[in-house]
């Protein structure tokens, strides 16, 4: 599974150096649909990202207790360079960071586990889908509608591993909002990378696995594209093709749980 996602990294990485490479400056000073962040500024903390994970500022990204706020300080450091830099730092730190990456991932070595701050222990084979769904959310929902320009095209192999990683997220970072779950709950996103997966409770956690709707409490059933937005809080759920069958209140208190950004 590794070497598909390292595959959808690499894809994507063009998707993200193509854009940016048109970027003007006005464009890059502009405001996002991130809050309190331009257009550059989102750059920066792609490209921050991609450069702890091959400099030793990993140790920081692992002992965070605050992810959040290290990636806005990370931010800060940065924004008072000149935005002309920014396309290139993104190409530069990208491009090592996914050779690093094929490294780290390798037969062997990919299942040793990164800390990601509070978010939890993950597989070093799943930190390429990291990276993929990070610049594929920010690039689709927080740059090129905030320029007003054409949204990138997907496809299904980066949208698999978008959704490998943010039902991993879901399972390893929300034992407690959902920790007052008691019975299980399907999860049915349609469209590419789609599929359906149980949350139930185990052992004072949620798991969460591909399986099917049949004697769960309630199914949720959604847009796999759209999963990204209201599964970040981007947008409501209710206002996206969402649907609820079964216990409604306790899918939609499940959903309203939901807080994957």
């Amino acid at each position: 599974m590794s070497s598909l996602h390292l595959l959808a990294l690499g894809d994507e990485r063009q998707a993200v150096v193509e854009f940016a490479a048109r970027l003007s400056d006005a464009d890059l000073a502009a405001e996002s649909a991130a809050p309190g962040w331009s257009v550059g500024d989102v750059l920066i903390h792609m490209t921050a990202t991609a450069r702890a994970l091959v400099t030793p500022r990993v140790v920081a990204l692992a002992l965070t207790r605050d992810i959040e706020r290290a990636n806005a300080q990370w931010v800060d450091e940065r924004r008072s360079h000149t935005t002309k830099h920014i396309p290139g730092d993104f190409e530069t730190w990208s491009r090592r960071c996914g050779g690093g990456l094929s490294v780290a991932t390798a037969p062997g070595l990919g299942r040793l586990r990164l800390r990601l701050g509070e978010l939890g222990w993950y597989p070093m084979e799943l930190v390429p889908a990291m990276l993929v769904a990070d610049w594929h959310t920010h690039l689709r929902h927080d740059i090129a509608p905030a320029l007003d320009r054409p949204v990138p095209a997907t496809d299904p192999r980066r949208m698999t591993t978008v959704l490998t990683w943010l039902i991993a997220l879901l399972e390893r970072s929300h034992r407690e909002a959902l920790g007052w779950l008691d019975a299980p709950v399907a999860l049915t996103l349609t469209g590419p990378g789609g599929g359906t997966w149980r949350i139930e409770p185990r052992r004072g956690r949620i798991r969460v696995r591909p399986g099917r709707a049949t004697a769960a409490a309630a199914h949720i059933a959604a847009l796999a594209p759209e999963f990204p937005q209201w599964g970040t809080r981007r947008l409501a759920w209710r206002d996206c093709a969402v649907a609820v069958t079964g216990d409604t209140e306790l899918g939609a208190r499940v959903l309203d749980s939901i807080d994957l950004a």
